[in-house]
């Protein structure tokens, strides 16, 4: 009977869990516009929200149309009353290749370990463009000019000005773009601090008329990167005079870098695909200026920028505080308790918030001297930053839960917080006020006390009855649930098998000591960067370097994020810029992993980036 009602208890516990998941997890696709003229953007959207581990996203078929660019990613991370989403955004920049309803059909992703379908989305192409089409397409790395489309030999007295676009005999395609288009990176500061923030821009200086892809998106190795441009930003353009002509100026790609290590780091370029169109000075005929069709020229040209190497400065040793976690910028540390008086059953937490603007991202919570009798639980952090600013401004709170089981008067001593300030180059320390509260019996141990102080003859009750009981009753329900274990696991003899296969597996590996120092745990990513064609590489590196990790730190797998991960490393004493590093190649695998049709990194880079993590991780 009881292994009856426990079987029953399981079952109804796994189908809540799974309905919590569904409700909260979506997965959705949407396009913008879903009624479009053949020569129409289409932008399409595959969006996850409250997912807890987005492992994949695997775009629908998309050969009827061409795919001018992405897909793009957009991420972000939401602690919300304890509760930690993920927001995964893929976004693709589409052209049909031919007119009528064309049916985008779903999207998958592997969230926790489960398959989601997104919802398919139907897309009628015409032949005129769709009602309140917008002029500007939107998005960084696909963009026109506002010329497209507009005649300007329309009226002759405008001849000077588009002359830009009148290709002479004897004229070079290649000077007259390089004389009227121009791909520039401007970063704000050539040198700067480890951990200092540097702001990063890419423009499109032009005079043509051109429709441009971004093929080559820079990395930004050897930095933290926030990203200040989403793709589906609708940025328009500004104006700017360079070297005396006017040009409209398109922002490509605008991002906060944080350096992660000292010394020269190359900010990479970027390279732009230009389709522009030319009108051969022998198809004009007449002051009225009409154009014979076939005098239209069209190019492509491809535009590049500059890299710029950022020579970056290490943090001073001079000054360095004890306690210091590398946090650069300018900051304020504040604690509140939730309450000033508790009992020894409740849990209390405590406020640690941060604010102030610098690298808030990559901030973790400060050292605490707990008394020796607190039980400290694991801390949950929620950010409220405007990554529109530079550096990043606003505040992170470290929520810490703690129980004490002793009654008294008790103390939170000061919580100092040490940074680096760049702009007078030196330490600072912002520091709590002491926090004093009191701790009272709770309504369990009065109960105890009770039991013990009643008069000979008198009558417990059963509350009362039960806590002198109390072993008993724990011993009586451990039983059952071994019982209820042993039926459970005797319904499938494999699963046992397979469970003691791991175990011993297991045990062997603990008793060969340095085991991750002795065995490669990038086998199989070893195996594939070998082969001619390995079109899951970044699948099988995300794998074993997590795999890894896990084993490392004791971590599992289902657990294993950056900042599980980040609080863990530090616990060990691992240092702060191996755990930015650590943190970094977990996200730009993903980043690779979430976009199969861009490949900036090349696969050998990668797995040697993996390889120098881990053996600084065995040592």
């Amino acid at each position: 009977m009881n292994s009856f009602f426990t079987k029953i208890f399981y079952c109804i516990l796994f189908i809540c869990l799974g309905l919590k998941v569904t409700a909260q997890t979506k997965f959705t696709a949407t396009a913008t516009p879903t009624s479009a003229g053949k020569d129409e953007y289409i932008t399409l959207s595959l969006t996850v929200t409250n997912g807890t581990n987005v492992q994949k996203i695997t775009p629908p078929p998309l050969n009827e149309f061409n795919v001018v660019s992405g897909p793009s990613t957009t991420t972000e991370q939401n602690t919300i009353n304890g509760e930690t989403s993920q927001y995964i955004s893929l976004s693709y920049v589409l052209l049909a290749k031919k007119m009528g309803t064309i049916k985008i059909s779903p999207a998958t992703a592997l969230i926790d370990g489960r398959t989601f379908k997104s919802n398919a989305i139907n897309i009628v192409v015409s032949k005129n463009k769709s009602a309140g089409s917008s002029q500007k397409n939107s998005g960084a790395a696909s963009m026109q000019s506002m010329l497209s489309g507009y005649d300007p030999f329309n009226e002759p007295q405008a001849q000077t000005t588009f002359s830009d676009y009148i290709l002479r005999k004897g004229e070079n395609i290649q000077k007259k773009v390089n004389d009227n288009m121009q791909l520039r990176l401007q970063t704000n500061k050539s040198s700067c601090y480890v951990g200092e923030a540097l702001l990063a821009t890419y423009k499109l200086y032009t005079r043509l008329k051109s429709e441009s892809n971004l093929s080559k998106n820079p990395s930004f190795n050897g930095f933290s990167v926030i990203e200040m441009l989403q793709p589906n930003d609708a940025s328009g353009f500004t104006t700017e005079k360079l070297n005396g002509k006017s040009y409209n100026v398109y922002c490509i790609r605008k991002a906060q870098l944080y350096p992660l290590q000292p010394g020269p780091i190359e900010v990479e370029s970027a390279t732009l695909d230009n389709k522009i169109s030319f009108i051969k000075y022998s198809g004009i005929n007449g002051n009225n200026y009409n154009i014979d069709p076939n005098s239209l020229v069209t190019e492509t040209v491809a535009l590049s920028t500059k890299p710029t190497i950022i020579n970056v400065k290490p943090l001073p040793e001079d000054g360095k505080p004890n306690g210091f976690k590398g946090a650069v910028g300018h900051f304020i540390i504040e604690d509140v308790l939730q309450k000033d008086s508790f009992t020894t059953d409740e849990t209390v937490k405590l406020f640690v918030t941060v604010t102030g603007e610098g690298n808030m991202h990559l901030l973790t919570l400060p050292d605490i001297k707990w008394p020796s009798n607190f039980e400290i639980f694991d801390a949950k952090v929620s950010d409220n930053t405007d990554n529109k600013t530079v550096p990043v401004s606003g505040s992170k709170t470290f929520e810490v839960p703690f129980a004490v089981a002793k009654e008294g008067a008790y103390n939170i001593p000061t919580i100092s917080f040490s940074y680096f300030d760049p702009i007078i180059k030196s330490y600072k320390k912002s520091s709590t006020k002491s926090i004093s509260f009191t701790i009272v019996k709770g309504k369990a141990n009065a109960a105890i006390n009770n039991s013990k102080n009643k008069k000979p003859g008198e009558r417990l009750s059963f509350f009362e009855i039960a806590v002198d009981h109390t072993v008993l009753i724990l011993l009586f329900a451990i039983g059952l649930i071994i019982a209820g274990l042993i039926f459970w696991m005797t319904k499938d003899k494999k699963i046992i098998a397979e469970k003691v296969i791991q175990n011993n597996i297991k045990n062997d590996k603990e008793k060969i000591p340095n085991y991750h120092a002795q065995r490669n745990p990038l086998t199989k990513t070893e195996d594939c960067l070998f082969r001619n064609e390995c079109i899951s590489f970044y699948k099988i590196i995300n794998d074993e370097m997590k795999t890894f990790l896990a084993r490392r730190f004791n971590i599992s797998l289902e657990d294993l994020n950056n900042k599980r991960l980040a609080i863990v490393m530090d616990k060990e004493g691992v240092g702060n810029s191996i755990i930015l590093q650590t943190q970094e190649l977990i996200k730009e695998i993903e980043w690779q992993l979430y976009t199969p049709f861009e490949r900036n990194v090349e696969l050998n880079d990668m797995y040697k980036k993996a390889q120098n993590i881990i053996q600084l991780l065995v040592k």
